[in-house]
């Protein structure tokens, strides 16, 4: 047998140095014997298995750098199947915002099912055949826990998309195998118990930091710890739980997350820039540090999508891709704490960009905002980044662009430097928003769900929440901040599902602002559709499964609730 795999360029040391990325690879064909018998091959084959093959158009390609776990920097990112962005291009997007997602009709979402299987039986040939490659015990017991890990990642892709899947187990199946039993779709607790199972197993056998032979962006036992945090906390949602409020469920989850924080091995990143706005937008243009848990970094030989040209404004000669709409813009608070919506908070409708949430200009390119030294002109008429400027198909829909991932510094016509920022799978952040919440549900909003909240906004330059909240004011307040720091990064997808608040927030229309340039250099704000026909119903709480699958197991793959 032969395989065609992605190998590291640098064979004679099987990995690259921590200063590129580890996933810089080029293809080549080796045999079965050579692969498990060198060691340098097996490195390489589980290294590539931190990525996925293309299954869907507008996928990330070969020359893109292939598609890791979710999505992370693509042509379409998640938000644009969100209320967070409408993408001005569709790329398959438009039949998720509008409702019809189907067995038959999913776009890039359902392709999570056959790239999560294919990289489960990847993982399981490389268990099933390490015993025979020439490395020290020690070494052997440190990569079957990364494949471990990186099994569980794939299975968390499925849960989160389809909720309880088939269990695959150590098997490698072929051709002419009896297939029966791997069709039955096990519960999500089931399923969640199986994931969790094997992040503790890697938990205990990773290293903590990458060293001298295991690079940066690698599983480590933080990561896993990171991931088995978001599991848990998963697990005890709503949707996970057929609406039940477990409180035991959301205190395990709350204590994945201390586990981490107790570490004291994390911080929030805060030195820089002085200015929280800038702190927090160059945070996601710099090296991985003390903030992340898990990532993946990019270099000028090994790049992601062309983020910079893909997502600028049309003026500039960008694409305007994912471009951020108006139900996100309104949720960022005032500097002082406060909703727009609450009538002491000082928000002018007709000056709606002044004195917000520093998060919201990191995030967010608006109408007057500074960009590659000029303003931002989206209004009418005349604007340059407007339908009257240049390459008007490339305008936004919403009348705002994405600021947030974009290095500023680098030429739209520089195609070799662009798409190089890390994306981070897990950031310190992220913990903290876990932590409270699922404490906040466990035991109410004590003191320690404040102190973790109010760490992450004051990082941004945010105060305090107020005092005496309740339970549910909590709650809120937590799903707010999640909206607005973790924005963009595929979590509100997600969390408006399992929260089971979708069929709310995503029938709400996709909103945008039309911005209009009066005689005396003034700007009157209005409203606008930025895409017709949103729309949510209950079946869309989980993927559907492709009918392709089902029909590959003679119907016996069981299909999610309604889609029938």
């Amino acid at each position: 047998m032969k395989y065609s795999l992605y190998v590291l360029i640098a064979m004679a040391c099987c990995l690259v140095s921590c200063d590129k990325d580890f996933l810089e690879v080029k293809p080549t064909t080796v045999t079965d014997q050579a692969l498990w018998t060198d060691a340098g091959l097996t490195e390489a084959y589980i290294i590539n298995l931190y990525t996925g093959i293309r299954m869907a158009d507008k996928e990330a390609s070969d020359g893109e750098r292939n598609i890791g776990f979710g999505r992370g920097y693509h042509w379409a990112m998640y938000a644009s199947i969100t209320d967070e962005a409408v993408y001005s291009n569709d790329d398959q997007t438009y039949l998720v915002q509008r409702g019809q997602l189907s067995p038959v009709l999913f776009g890039w979402t359902s392709t999570t099912w056959a790239r999560s299987y294919r990289g489960i039986r990847e993982v399981n040939l490389a268990l099933q055949n390490i015993g025979a490659t020439p490395i020290s015990d020690e070494r052997r017991s440190l990569l079957t826990a990364e494949l471990r890990f990186i099994r569980a990642y794939r299975y968390f892709d499925l849960l989160k998309g389809f909720g309880g899947v088939p269990l695959i187990g150590d098997r490698v199946t072929t051709l002419t195998d009896d297939f029966s039993d791997l069709y039955e779709r096990k519960s999500i607790v089931e399923t969640v118990d199986y994931i969790k199972s094997e992040l503790e197993a890697a938990i205990s056998v990773l290293p903590q930091d990458p060293g001298s032979d295991w690079e940066r962006g690698r599983a480590t036992s933080t990561a896993a710890m990171g991931l088995k945090s978001r599991l848990l906390l998963y697990a005890a949602s709503p949707l996970y739980t057929g609406g039940a409020n477990d409180a035991a469920k959301w205190q395990v989850a709350a204590d994945a997350a201390k586990d981490i924080m107790d570490l004291n091995k994390f911080d929030l990143v805060k030195n820089l820039d002085a200015d929280p706005a800038e702190n927090y937008r160059k945070f996601f243009l710099s090296a991985p540090g003390v903030e992340d848990i898990f990532f993946r970094e990019y270099s000028v030989t090994s790049r992601a999508m062309a983020m910079e040209r893909m997502n600028a404004p049309n003026g500039f000669g960008g694409w305007g891709g994912n471009c951020p709409m108006q139900n996100l813009v309104d949720d960022y608070e005032m500097s002082n704490g406060m909703a727009i919506d609450n009538g002491a908070s000082g928000y002018d409708p007709q000056d709606p960009y002044t004195g917000r949430d520093p998060r919201f200009y990191a995030s967010i390119l608006y109408n007057g905002a500074a960009y590659r030294g000029r303003q931002i002109e989206t209004f009418l008429p005349d604007g340059k980044d407007s339908p009257a400027g240049n390459e008007p198909w490339n305008t936004s829909p919403t009348g705002y662009y994405l600021r947030k991932f974009l290095n500023e510094n680098i030429s739209l016509d520089d195609w070799n430097n662009m798409g190089v920022s890390p994306w981070r799978y897990i950031r310190y952040a992220e913990i903290l928003l876990n932590y409270a919440e699922a404490q906040n549900e466990a035991a109410g909003p004590d003191q320690s769900v404040h102190d973790a909240v109010n760490q992450v906004r004051n990082r941004a330059g945010m105060p305090d929440l107020p005092a005496g909240l309740t339970t549910d004011e909590m709650r809120e307040r937590i799903r707010n901040e999640r909206r607005v720091e973790l924005a963009y990064e595929e979590h509100r997808y997600f969390d408006v599902r399992r929260w089971m608040i979708a069929e709310d927030v995503e029938n709400q229309p996709a909103r945008g602002v039309s911005v209009t340039k009066n005689g005396d250099g003034t700007f009157t704000y209005a409203p606008k559709v930025a895409l017709t026909g949103k729309t949510f119903s209950a079946r869309h709480y989980w993927f559907p499964i492709p009918v392709e699958e089902i029909n590959a197991s003679n119907g016996a793959i069981e299909q999610n609730p309604l889609y029938n």
